[in-house]
């Protein structure tokens, strides 16, 4: 059995509200339900808050288990993994028995293509040595050859330096960015409360238009953008 999960918490500091902000005339968090439902694959699409009203949204969009997430989970400081354990858990409660896999759709990514999310999961059915799949799009900026950083005494190095490995810009080793927009996993890691990144865990790759994670204005002002223009959405008034 398979559920997803759209973790939406009430209230953000960057942009107010913005799991409701209407994109395309559709509250944020209720794109990410509707394309879970849509992909077919998911015994549950649940939604998780510590907001009644956004459990309302999320029902309306197709969520079929609502999670009320208790207070400690529902802090600005919590990491996503304890929330993770709480909804898989509500799940096989409901279910009666234990899940194979859990998605973790963020509401903040919703440009996934139909593609997107079957394509995940195939990656995870193929690859029985892996724990998890993220979501990636190919890194505009290198680590080799753009990225900096500050060292101890002030002053800016190479983020990872390309010295006597590569003799040309073009043969430097394509670098891919995490994107937010799909977590999938097996159960025990998910138990385990285990870190996104580890030695086992794939990837999926995305197309640059979908690389869009809004957490201030102006994301959310390109995400609206691209999502008319380029997705064919409705306008975002």
């Amino acid at each position: 059995m398979k559920i997803c999960v759209v973790a939406a918490r009430a209230g953000s500091k960057g942009l107010p509200n913005k799991n409701i902000k209407l994109l395309a005339n559709k509250p944020l968090l209720a794109h990410s339900v509707e394309q879970a439902c849509a992909s077919g694959i998911f015994d549950f699409v649940a939604i998780t808050s510590d907001s009644d009203r956004y459990l309302d949204i999320g029902r309306e969009a197709g969520a079929n288990l609502l999670i009320k997430r208790p207070d400690h989970l529902a802090s600005d400081t919590i990491s996503k993994p304890p929330v993770l354990r709480h909804a898989l858990e509500a799940a096989e409660h409901e279910a009666g028995q234990q899940m194979d896999m859990l998605f973790d759709l963020q509401p903040t990514s919703p440009l996934r293509t139909p593609a997107d999310i079957p394509g995940a999961a195939r990656t995870l059915e193929e690859r029985p040595e892996l724990n998890n799949v993220v979501s990636v799009s190919e890194a505009k900026a290198s680590p080799y050859y753009t990225l900096v950083e500050e060292t101890e005494d002030k002053k800016i190095i190479l983020s990872k330096s390309a010295k006597g490995r590569f003799g040309r810009r073009q043969d430097l080793p394509t670098c891919y960015e995490l994107n937010g927009s799909i977590y999938a996993w097996r159960r025990e890691p998910i138990i385990q409360e285990m870190p996104a990144l580890t030695e086992k865990t794939g990837f999926w790759l995305m197309s640059d238009e979908c690389n869009f994670d809004i957490d201030t204005p102006l994301d959310f002002a390109i995400t609206a953008f691209v999502a008319h223009h380029h997705f064919g959405w409705p306008k975002t008034e």
